[in-house]
């Protein structure tokens, strides 16, 4: 694979070296490319453009759906990953008495929408990870006959801990228990087959791994539960034959395009269309193998330079997302600052230093972090 030549589609690398792929991502040109076609096509609309976008939206549908192992009838485009969440846990039909199983220390995405749910009787439990990670026996302690669902993250935000979603999914389905995952700090970065492992909802922003613009993700529903929730925004476009104006007809879509109430947000959808694309051109596992790839040495320059990975680092535990702890005598804050100020982009997280690249950083990046802290 020529790295360098994909390189420079990030032109943001001749000016910051940015290693915060797990906030907000630069684009790329052909990300660019596509805004401004669709500017320039809108300049002049008429029926012929109007077709083609629609027509482009669901070729993106179906891009999203290869990349996570999933039908293009089984996905939704929606602002972000929270609103994705929220989609599902106000569709559900709760009791009161039941029960949703999260995790203490989630980014607040997928732990609000479950508490929301309150107004409802409805409990949300907090499971503590070991070591950053969500482990079944934990989650299986907290559950009960009222247990409707278990809300997890593929990827933690703070640690970069990646948990065994398909040991969850198998518990979560030998006891009809309904699993949701936030897919916002993995997707675009390592693999996930929502079929094999038994997902039934996972809602991924754009923004961040997908390297696409803010403003437009996706919601995945698998076809096994997409009866069991229901729209809570409709629209015109929300109902079968939805070209079909009048007389009125309430008959919700059978697929997952039911959480779509009107019309779509096309500016940002053929963004994240030409990010999926350049994905898929690449391919998942040549892009998990080449993440892994700088993730190792960034992790062995670190502790040549006696720092402390808190990310856990077992082969199926790691991902993109690598935290330290600078060397004795080095104060983190100020490290995150001093890099910061260096244009070399990282964060405060999980009690230490947040480094998140992606397949086009390359040594020279990660040599320019290593500097700032021999310094």
């Amino acid at each position: 694979m020529n790295w360098d030549g994909l390189r420079v589609e990030f032109p943001s690398t001749a000016r910051v070296t940015h290693f915060n792929h797990a906030g907000v991502s630069p684009i790329s040109r052909r990300v660019a490319a596509a805004v401004r076609d669709f500017t320039d096509q809108a300049l002049c609309l008429d029926s012929v453009v109007q077709r083609a976008w629609a027509a482009r939206n669901e070729e993106i549908r179906a891009a999203f759906a290869r990349l996570i192992g999933a039908h293009a009838d089984e996905v939704a485009f929606v602002k972000n990953t929270s609103e994705g969440l929220s989609l599902v846990a106000a569709g559900l039909n709760w009791q009161a008495g039941d029960s949703v199983i999260a995790i203490e220390g989630e980014y607040p995405a997928n732990v609000y929408p479950w508490w929301s749910l309150r107004r409802w009787g409805v409990q949300t439990r907090m499971v503590q990870p070991r070591r950053n990670l969500v482990q079944v026996d934990d989650i299986a302690a907290m559950a009960d006959a009222r247990t409707r669902l278990v809300a997890v993250s593929l990827v933690d935000w703070s640690s970069g801990a990646r948990n065994d979603i398909a040991a969850i999914g198998a518990w979560c389905h030998e006891r009809n228990v309904l699993l949701c995952v936030d897919g916002i700090q993995g997707v675009g970065a390592v693999c996930l087959d929502v079929e094999r492992t038994g997902v039934d909802f996972l809602a991924v922003g754009g923004h961040k791994w997908l390297l696409a613009p803010e403003g437009c993700g996706c919601l995945y529903v698998s076809r096994r539960v997409i009866d069991r929730v229901q729209s809570v925004l409709h629209g015109w476009k929300s109902v079968a034959d939805a070209d079909t104006y009048l007389p009125y007809h309430f008959d919700p879509r059978p697929d997952a395009g039911k959480f779509e109430p009107g019309s779509p947000s096309t500016l940002a959808t053929v963004g994240l269309g030409a990010a999926l694309d350049l994905l898929l051109e690449i391919g998942p596992k040549v892009i998990e193998q080449r993440v892994m790839e700088i993730t190792d040495k960034l992790a062995e320059g670190l502790r040549r330079r006696g720092a402390n990975i808190l990310s856990p680092w077992g082969a199926s535990e790691r991902s993109g997302i690598v935290v330290f702890h600078p060397p004795a005598g080095v104060d983190p804050l100020s490290l995150v600052e001093t890099l910061n100020a260096a244009n070399v982009v990282v964060r405060a997280r999980g009690g230490g230093i947040r480094v998140a690249p992606h397949f086009y950083s390359n040594e020279a990046d990660l040599e320019k972090l290593f500097d700032v802290i021999g310094r």
